[in-house]
C-alpha cells in the first residue's frame, strides 16, 4: 500500500527540491549501490534504491513516449527550471537520473488525440526503436496485448515493485493472466491528476450546522446515507423562483458519466473482478452491487440532491463556477482541476467518496481513465530500461510527489491542514475498475453512462443484453496474452 506522506515530510522533500534545482551535484545521498565498499544512511525515506555501483550506459539515449490530454499533465522530461515547484520537481528527476546513469533522456508526443493505438501500433510495426517506454490511454491496452505489441514488466531487470515508490493498490489490477502490463508509480503524474475526490464548502457547512466532513471519515461514518442527509440539507430555492436551476443550491455537481464510477468505487465496488487465473470477470449481478447501483440513483435523482449540467466534461466548468459561487456542498473534482478553484472566495475541503456502510472497511478512491505506461515489443535494452524506470520512480518519490501536494494544497485551500491526512487517504486506497478504464468504451461509456443520464435502472436486463459481446472481447484479448 502506499506510504503516507506526513507534513513534515513534505516540507523535507520539499526543501530537497529547491536544493536540487539550485545547483546540486545530482548525486542522491540516499541511493544505495550495490557492490559498493561503502553505503550512505538513508535521512529521509525508509526504503533505499538497489543499483550497481557501476551501473553507467555510455550517453545512450532513453526515451519516454507521451499522449496530450487536456485532463492530465502527461510531460515527463520538462525543458528547464522556471520557478514553477512541479515544473522544476520533474526536471529534477530526470536530470539526476540523466546524471547517475550517464544517459541522454528524451520525450516523444506521440499524438495529441484519442486514442493512442494507431500512432504507438505505427512505431512498433514499423520496428522501430524510438520509445522504450509509452504512456498510452488504458483503452489501448486490451488491442496492444492481443496483438503482441507489449512485453512484460515481470521481465525487467531492476524493478522492485514491492519498494514504496510503485503504487501496489493501484498495480493489483495491472496484471492479466500472469502478464503485467502496466506498472504505476511517482512518476506518473497522470495517475495523480486523474484521482477524483469530493470537494466541500465549508460555508454551507458551518451555514447549515452540517457535521464537520474530516470528523465523519475519521470517525468511519462517512457513508452513502449520511452524504444523503447532508445533501438535504442544504436544497434550497435561492433565487425565489420555483425551479431548479443553476441560481439555487443543490448537494451535488458532477458530470453525468462520472457519478456512477466514483460512488460504486467509494462504495467498495467494481464492475469487473479479476478471478484467480487474472483474468477480468463481471461483477455486477452480486447483490451488493446491485444494492449500491440503485443507492446511487436514489441519492442523486430521487432527491433532486443533483443538478445536471449541459456540458459533460470530466470536471465541467459550469460545476466548478458553480461551486465556486457557493451553489453546492459537495462538487465531484479530478485532482487536475483543483487547481481551478484556488481563487474561491470561501474554503474548501477535500474528502474520499463516502462508503457504503460503516461495515465497509475502507475508504476507496476512483483513479479514471489513465495513461499506463507499457512497454514496446520493439524495446530491446531492458537493462536500460528497468534502471530507468525504478530509478526515475524512486526520485520522484522523494520530489515529484511532495511538490504535487504543495501544489494541490496552494493558496487558501493549504490553510486547512487536516486536507493533508485526507490527501494520504485518498493516494492510499486508490482502485482501478478495470471496467472503467481498459473497457472503458464497453462499460462505463458503453452502456452505464447511458443508463445513468436516463435514469434507467434495468440493470438485469441491460446485463443480460450486454455482457456477452464483451466477454468475448475479453476471452479474445486472454487468449492473445496466453
Amino acid at each position: 500500500m502506499k506510504k503516507n506522506i506526513s507534513i513534515l515530510l513534505a516540507v523535507l522533500m520539499a526543501v530537497s527540491v529547491l536544493l536540487a534545482s539550485c545547483g546540486g551535484s545530482g548525486e542522491d545521498p540516499a541511493v544505495t549501490t550495490a557492490g559498493s565498499e561503502t553505503e550512505t544512511t538513508e535521512t529521509v525515506t525508509e526504503e533505499t534504491i538497489d543499483l550497481p555501483a557501476d551501473l553507467k550506459f555510455d550517453g545512450k539515449t532513453f526515451t519516454f513516449g507521451v499522449v496530450d490530454n487536456p485532463n492530465a499533465r502527461n510531460s515527463i522530461v520538462m525543458e528547464d527550471l522556471n520557478g514553477e515547484v512541479l515544473n522544476d520537481a520533474q526536471y529534477t528527476v530526470v536530470s539526476m537520473a540523466s546524471d547517475r546513469l550517464d544517459i541522454n533522456i528524451e520525450q516523444l508526443v506521440m499524438t495529441t488525440g484519442y486514442p493512442a493505438f494507431q500512432p504507438a501500433s505505427k512505431l512498433i510495426l514499423a520496428g522501430d526503436d524510438v520509445a522504450q517506454i509509452m504512456n498510452v490511454y488504458c483503452v489501448d491496452a486490451p488491442n496492444m496485448m492481443t496483438n503482441g505489441y507489449l512485453q512484460d514488466y515481470a521481465d525487467m531487470p531492476y524493478i522492485d515493485l514491492e519498494k514504496s515508490w510503485w503504487d501496489q493498490g493501484v498495480n493489483e489490477s495491472l496484471t492479466l493472466g500472469g502478464f503485467r502490463y502496466a506498472a504505476i508509480g511517482d512518476l506518473s503524474i497522470t495517475t495523480h491528476d486523474l484521482s477524483y475526490a469530493l470537494l466541500f464548502s465549508q460555508g454551507l457547512v458551518a451555514a447549515n450546522q452540517l457535521d464537520k466532513p474530516y470528523d465523519l471519515v475519521n470517525n468511519g461514518s462517512w457513508i452513502m446515507d449520511k452524504m444523503n442527509e447532508m445533501m438535504l440539507a442544504v436544497l434550497s430555492d435561492a433565487n425565489g423562483n420555483g425551479e431548479r436551476d443553476a441560481e439555487d443550491i443543490f448537494g451535488y455537481l458532477a458530470a453525468g458519466k462520472m457519478v456512477t464510477p466514483n460512488f460504486l468505487i467509494g462504495a467498495g465496488e467494481r464492475t469487473l473482478e479479476l478471478n484467480a487465473d487474472g483474468v477480468p470477470e463481471f461483477a455486477m449481478s452480486d447483490s451488493r452491487f446491485v444494492s449500491v447501483f440503485e443507492k446511487i440513483f436514489a441519492i442523486t435523482y430521487d432527491n433532486e440532491a443533483r443538478f445536471a449540467t449541459a456540458e459533460d466534461s470530466d470536471v465541467p466548468s459550469e460545476c466548478r463556477n458553480m461551486f465556486i459561487g457557493g451553489h453546492t456542498l459537495f462538487c465531484d473534482c479530478s485532482f487536475f482541476w483543483i487547481a481551478a478553484l484556488r481563487d474561491m472566495d470561501t474554503d474548501f475541503g477535500i474528502i474520499p467518496y463516502p462508503k457504503y456502510n460503516e461495515e465497509q472497511d475502507d475508504y476507496c478512491s476512483r483513479v479514471s481513465y489513465f495513461m499506463p505506461p507499457v512497454i514496446p515489443s520493439t524495446c530491446v535494452d531492458t537493462e536500460l530500461l528497468g534502471a530507468v524506470l525504478e530509478l526515475c520512480n524512486y526520485y520522484a518519490m522523494l520530489e515529484v510527489t511532495p511538490a504535487y501536494y504543495e501544489i494541490t494544497l496552494k493558496g487558501k485551500y493549504a490553510r486547512d491542514e487536516e486536507s493533508i491526512a485526507m490527501l494520504d487517504l485518498i493516494f492510499s486506497h486508490r482502485v482501478i475498475d478495470l471496467g472503467d478504464t481498459l473497457f472503458c468504451a464497453d462499460i462505463r461509456d458503453g452502456f452505464i453512462a447511458s443508463m445513468y443520464k436516463n435514469n434507467d435502472r434495468s440493470l438485469a436486463s441491460t446485463l443480460e443484453s450486454k455482457v456477452p459481446a464483451i466477454e468475448a472481447k475479453i476471452a479474445k484479448m486472454m487468449e492473445a496474452i496466453k
